[in-house]
């Protein structure tokens, strides 16, 4: 399951990549004609919201990784209640995204449909920090974790914080400083590129530890 959680991690790392190429296009939509202005900017105002219910995904996300690697059982009515949290933060996500998709549908068609696309992503990534979560609420392993392990994530995680949080003021940008969201895109990559190797560096480590119980690799 640990590889599991890896690869949730990296889905994750990807998916917030892959807005950096959507956001460079909508960096060019910004000159539509002008009776689209005002739609471009209701809808912006939507992704900007969703963004930092995003954000706050992904922080609380940390939040309860570092409570449950903790391993106390004191922990467990706390950690039903981040959970809980998460998917009311989920069910805000929705809204939004339904609210845009239903309002400016039509407004797709008229060469908008990229805020459509991003709006849909972005749901993708709130998912996989949900399903990473649900996953740590079924391990009770966090006694073969050692500190490699628990640094490794705690790195990876804030990597993917450090992401989403680029992420969001590339959305704000596109409203309000469209010039500085290729900047933004850049520093997403750039994250990407350390968290790449920082996995890397954490099979290398899996496969090559002797005293590793395979029957926890193959959990994983």
């Amino acid at each position: 399951m640990l590889i599991s959680l890896k690869i949730i991690l990296i889905s994750l790392k990807h998916k917030l990549n892959n807005f950096k190429i959507i956001l460079i296009i909508y960096t060019s939509n910004l000159l539509v004609e002008q009776e689209m202005v005002t739609i471009i900017d209701e809808m912006t105002s939507l992704l900007i919201e969703h963004s930092r219910i995003l954000y706050q995904v992904i922080s609380d996300m940390g939040v309860y990784y570092t409570s449950w690697q903790e391993a106390k059982k004191s922990n467990q009515k706390n950690l039903a209640k981040k959970k809980a949290k998460l998917l009311l933060l989920e069910e805000d996500a929705d809204s939004i995204k339904i609210r845009l998709i239903k309002e400016f549908s039509e407004a797709s068609a008229q060469g908008v449909g990229d805020y459509m696309t991003l709006i849909l992503r972005m749901d993708n990534v709130i998912n996989s920090a949900l399903e990473f979560v649900d996953i740590l609420s079924h391990i009770n392993a966090i006694d073969q974790f050692n500190e490699d392990m628990k640094n490794t994530y705690h790195k990876m995680i804030n990597n993917i914080l450090e992401m989403t949080n680029t992420l969001k003021l590339a959305i704000k940008n596109l409203r309000d400083n469209p010039q500085e969201v290729f900047k933004n895109t850049t520093t997403i990559h750039e994250l990407e590129n350390e968290i790449d190797l920082i996995f890397r560096d954490f099979l290398d480590y899996l496969y090559n530890k002797e005293d590793m119980d395979i029957r926890l690799l193959l959990r994983i």
